[in-house]
């Protein structure tokens, strides 16, 4: 099945109802329901939140769900091997002037930015929109719904007077702080959420925001563990924080 063949296949939503696929690309579908038109990451969606009314449809867009899985996973294992034989090049080049500030520019080499996907980029009202969670404050926080446990880190590439030390590791693990600025952290509901996410069986959904209008989503993600280690506050004293060490998972049948 081909991308455009999704346009205008009706699907179903436990919330919205009957809809119509309207765009479609690699990465998002649009769909119109009755009261109001909303995108999904694609092929997530399918997953989780929508289903297409015709079941053999349905059976063939999930084995091409399953087939988009299979290729990225290899793609992924090729970018790697393509990263790593350019960053081998480029310690014998000689550096040359960027006019473009990337991404990369932002981060000290402890965060492991190698690590981030760049695609899908959502803006906050999309996020609350698709998950039905609502952003507070300055964007960071866990979000709880009936099925899901959304994290949202928001990074400070400053590197000052930033509370919390979420960041990736050298294998590609996601290390995401516990709630609570000030103080000793507590294993309050939402710390509690992540870590009995598997036994609750919610998906753990993370984006990293860069802005209000961009939230990159990471994908979805386990628990491998947690320690409760000395750390700085919001007022720089040391305290004791909960880490999160969290593993993308790449699905499949």
């Amino acid at each position: 099945m081909r991308i455009t063949d999704l346009l205008n296949v009706k699907v179903k939503h436990k919330v919205y109802g009957i809809g119509i696929i309207t765009e479609a690309s690699d990465n998002h579908l649009t769909i119109k329901f009755v009261a109001k038109e909303s995108k999904f990451i694609y092929p997530d969606a399918f997953e989780q939140f929508i289903e297409a009314e015709d079941a053999s449809v349905q059976a063939e867009i999930m084995e091409e769900v399953n087939n988009k899985k299979l290729a990225t996973k290899v793609q992924q294992q090729a970018t790697e091997e393509a990263r790593k034989t350019e960053e081998e090049r480029r310690i014998t080049d000689v550096p040359v002037k960027r006019n473009r500030k990337r991404i990369e520019d932002g981060f000290g080499p402890d965060y492991n930015v190698r690590h981030l996907a760049r695609q899908p980029i959502l803006t906050y009202q999309q996020v609350e929109e698709q998950f039905g969670i609502k952003i507070a404050g300055f964007g960071r926080g866990i979000n709880r719904t009936s099925s899901t446990v959304v994290l949202i880190s928001s990074v400070d590439r400053k590197k000052a007077g930033f509370v919390y030390h979420d960041h990736w590791t050298s294998d590609g693990d996601y290390m995401y702080s516990g709630e609570g600025k000030t103080g000793d952290q507590k294993m309050t509901i939402g710390n509690r959420a992540i870590v009995d996410a598997e036994r609750d069986g919610k998906i753990i959904h993370l984006f990293v925001k860069f802005s209000p209008q961009e939230y990159y989503y990471q994908g979805v993600f386990s628990l491998v563990n947690y320690t409760y280690e000395d750390d700085k506050d919001e007022s720089g004293n040391v305290r004791k924080e909960y880490k999160f060490r969290l593993r993308k998972q790449h699905l499949e049948e």
